[in-house]
């Protein structure tokens, strides 16, 4: 089941009723425990035996690893074998196989070895993230273990970040599923304008900009202008595809009394690469950091011990979106820029630096490198990113040419409410709000998102683009 389906909102509607009509919070868990099992098992049910066999995997390490401290690290690391291993096998098992097929094949050995179609679970790399994270934070000393059951499941399973994330912290989620909630009229102001906005930008913008994008990159001979402007609108597609996911989990959950964390601040308005990481997807990036980049020295280990502890995390952080090696060579290009810009930056003169000029075009240019990322990470087969990249911009034919206006036409629409948006954000928000007439505006854009996103709506929806990882 998705965000943006009719079963969604009937699904949303009975637990809201129950969830706030009845009240008690061992009962409010009890519906979330069930509601997030109907949600997560909607279409294959299956897949809930896998969300159950990891948190029951993770609880009793959890337990265990306190309990028993003398084998404390035999308990950690069955927790990491258990999900890592889930993970690996119905995530990365085909391109294990394929690749060593296709090795042996280049060395004339013919083993008859194939993929076995192995199925991914939607979300699998969330959740095992997120109950890793539980049994890793317990083993460090910084969480007690918990023994209500339901409360831990409810928070390994809780359906409106389950997907996508964001990748939540047991330090932040777990003890609002132990406390006492009360209904806020604030927090279902605050959550159903999360959820507009969020259903708006996945709808109106990536939902539209998608066919446009994935017509350009089916081209047997595309121009470079095309290629640019269709990978713009990939920028444009997957911001808006994420952050519209991130916006209606966090707007749900808010309007049943939680705040989950922050996971998208205005990533196109980095200044460099390591800004980039901290405002996209910010829950998983502090994850790679906390869990893989400071255990593997951080920046304690002089240059080159920080070299190779970014090269590890983002290789890591790009393998985990995907068995494919575009996404390998996508985090080992972030790697590349984040290095490149440590040793770039003090070469810097400080006059430039301080410039007026010097932030706008900082931003201009980490959008530029951005792109060139999200070029790499959109096309799968090298072959065709090689082509890409050896492109004459100066080589297109009329027809290309018109089709390029076209394309930029319908990018610059899209991208329209966006800043838009950032503007009412940055600037008209801070200076209207508490204002009598605030509150009907809101409302009022409330009821224009609604139309939009009905009349946008399609039979068909396209699926939000990470629940492919």
């Amino acid at each position: 089941m998705t965000f943006i389906q009719v079963e969604f909102l009937v699904l949303l509607a009975v637990v809201y009723a129950l969830y706030w009509g009845v009240g008690g919070r061992r009962f409010q868990n009890a519906v979330l425990l069930v509601s997030s099992a109907v949600f997560y098992g909607w279409v294959h049910p299956w897949f809930l035996l896998l969300l159950y066999g990891s948190s029951v995997l993770d609880y009793f390490m959890g337990r265990l690893i306190v309990e028993r401290p003398e084998s404390r690290r035999a308990w950690l690391t069955l927790s990491m074998i258990g999900n890592l291993g889930m993970l690996g096998y119905f995530k990365y098992f085909d391109f294990f196989v394929e690749n060593v097929a296709a090795a042996l094949r280049s060395l004339g050995v013919e083993t008859g070895l194939g993929a076995l179609g192995v199925f991914l679970p939607v979300g699998i790399s969330f959740y095992t993230f997120q109950t890793m994270s539980y049994t890793l934070d317990v083993y460090r000393g910084k969480l007690e273990p918990r023994r209500d059951f339901l409360d831990y499941v409810v928070f390994v399973s809780f359906f409106p970040q389950l997907v996508a994330g964001p990748v939540e912290r047991a330090t932040n989620l777990l003890p609002q599923v132990e406390e006492d909630r009360r209904f806020s009229w604030t927090d279902q102001r605050e959550g159903v304008a999360l959820a507009v906005w969020g259903a708006f930008k996945k709808v109106c913008v990536a939902d539209v900009v998608a066919p446009y994008v994935d017509r350009v990159f089916v081209l047997s001979e595309p121009s470079w202008l095309l290629i640019a402007l269709a990978t713009v609108g990939f920028a444009i597609q997957i911001l808006a595809d994420f952050s519209g996911y991130t916006d209606i989990a966090r707007g749900v959950a808010r309007m049943l009394g939680f705040r989950l964390t922050l996971n998208f601040d205005h990533p196109y308005l980095a200044t460099d690469p390591s800004d980039f990481w901290r405002r996209w997807h910010i829950s998983f990036s502090t994850w790679i950091r906390d869990y893989i980049y400071i255990p593997l020295g951080g920046s304690k280990g002089g240059f080159w011990g920080t070299v190779a502890a970014t090269w590890g995390a983002m290789v890591t952080s790009g393998l985990w979106h995907g068995a494919s090696w575009n996404f390998v060579l996508w985090g080992a290009y972030h790697a590349a820029l984040i290095t490149g810009y440590r040793l770039v930056k003090p070469m810097i003169p400080e006059g430039v630096r301080g410039a007026a000029w010097a932030g706008p075009a900082s931003v201009v240019l980490m959008f530029f490198w951005t792109c060139v990322g999200w070029l790499i990470f959109r096309e799968t087969h090298l072959a065709r990113l090689g082509l890409y990249l050896t492109l004459v911009p100066w080589e297109s034919t009329p027809d290309q040419t018109v089709a390029a206006v076209v394309l930029a036409t319908t990018l610059a629409v899209v991208a329209t409410p966006l800043v838009v948006a950032l503007l009412l954000e940055r600037w008209v928000r801070p200076r209207v709000e508490g204002s009598p007439w605030y509150l009907p505006a809101q409302t009022a854009w409330w009821a224009v998102a609604a139309v939009a996103v009905l009349s946008f709506m399609r039979s068909a929806n396209n699926d939000f683009i990470y629940f492919a990882f």
